[in-house]
Parts: structure tokens; C-alpha cells; sequence
């Protein structure tokens, strides 16, 4: 009885025009901001590190360095891991959030090979809270950022009004646009436990 109710649920999800809406939106912002995440941490610590770049379609291509092969690169097989432990052995995120990170990326990955399965079962409040963690450990790298490496090598004077807490980068500042403007119109259960969360914070 439970598998033809569950059954029933995921035909319901799929043919109702608003709930399907609802899920893509979802998915897609889930897996953006999760691949938004990875290329920031690998980016700017190789640009960190970097001797020389040059550009390919507009991107920067960063030039590894040696001292980057042996203080990055040897820290984990992969690199978007290898780039986070750099930032934990900086102090900028913790052993919580490195390990928040695998979670990410593992329902990123379930998100994108069953994308279909996804849809028709719906997403949880498990996932909305796992979506405010992926945006949270963002903004906790970029604020980081900005505040240890990009202030101090600047040349520039910093206001007596300058906002530690409260600063983000150009990319930070995009994606919480599209993330407020996608799921403020993504259908009242995403809004209002997205609000809950929010408030906790």
C-alpha cells in the first residue's frame, strides 16, 4: 500500500506543471552553486600560487606552480578537496565544513545522475538545508578571502565604514540574486523553510 501511495506522489509530482517547475528550479540551483563553489576554492588558490596565466575564450588559465604542486596539490587526489584542506590549514573553514562539503558534492551527484529520479520524488527539507549550507560555506570562503589575502595586498585605503562581516565578491553577490529571484518564485514550500533557516542563522 505505502509503494503504490509513494507511486501515486511521484506521478503527481511529475504531471503537476507547478510542482515540476518548482523541483527543476531546485536542482539546477543546487548543482549551480554547488560547481560555483568548486571553481572558486580550486581558482583562487591556483591564482594564488600562480607564476604566470594566459587566457583561452576569455577565462584565465592559471600556470601551476611548483610551490603550488607541493603545498596544494599534495594535500588530497582531488583538487576541489585539495584546494578546501588548503583553506582549513588556513583557518578560513573548519573539519565541519570540509566534511558539509562531501555531503554537497555527494547529493550534487546523486542530483545530476538521477536527475529524472530526483524530480519525480521531489526534494526534502534535508535538501533546502543542504542548499543553505552550500551558500553559507560560499559566503564563508568569499568574506574570508576578501578579508585575509585580497585587503591586505591591497594598495588601497580602507574605509573606516569597511563591513568585515558583511563583505562579498562580484560572483557572491550574482548568485545570491539568482538564488533569491529563482526560489522567492519557486513555489511556497522552498520560500518558507528557506525563511525558517534564514532566520536561524
Amino acid at each position: 500500500m505505502g509503494s503504490c501511495c509513494n507511486a501515486k506522489n511521484q506521478c503527481a509530482n511529475t504531471l503537476d506543471k507547478n510542482i515540476v517547475k518548482t523541483n527543476v528550479n531546485f536542482a539546477a540551483l543546487f548543482v549551480m552553486n554547488c560547481e560555483c563553489l568548486k571553481d572558486y576554492v580550486i581558482s583562487q588558490v591556483k591564482g594564488f600560487y600562480c607564476d604566470d596565466l594566459y587566457f583561452e575564450n576569455d577565462e584565465a588559465i592559471y600556470i601551476e606552480s611548483e610551490a603550488y604542486k607541493q603545498e596544494v596539490r599534495t594535500l588530497d587526489k582531488q583538487l576541489e578537496n585539495a584546494s578546501l584542506k588548503w583553506f582549513m590549514e588556513s583557518e578560513a573553514v573548519t573539519q565541519e565544513d570540509f566534511d558539509n562539503y562531501q555531503k554537497i558534492r555527494k547529493r550534487r551527484n546523486e542530483i545530476n545522475h538521477e536527475l529524472l529520479k530526483n524530480l519525480n520524488i521531489g526534494f526534502t527539507e534535508d535538501d533546502i538545508k543542504l542548499f543553505v549550507t552550500l551558500t553559507n560555506l560560499y559566503e564563508k570562503i568569499d568574506r574570508w578571502w576578501i578579508n585575509e589575502i585580497e585587503i591586505p595586498t591591497s594598495a588601497d585605503e580602507i574605509p573606516e565604514d569597511y563591513d568585515r562581516d558583511g563583505v562579498c565578491g562580484g560572483q557572491a553577490i550574482v548568485l545570491s540574486i539568482i538564488n533569491d529571484i529563482v526560489l522567492g518564485n519557486g513555489g511556497e514550500k522552498y520560500k518558507n523553510i528557506l525563511n525558517e533557516l534564514l532566520k536561524q542563522k
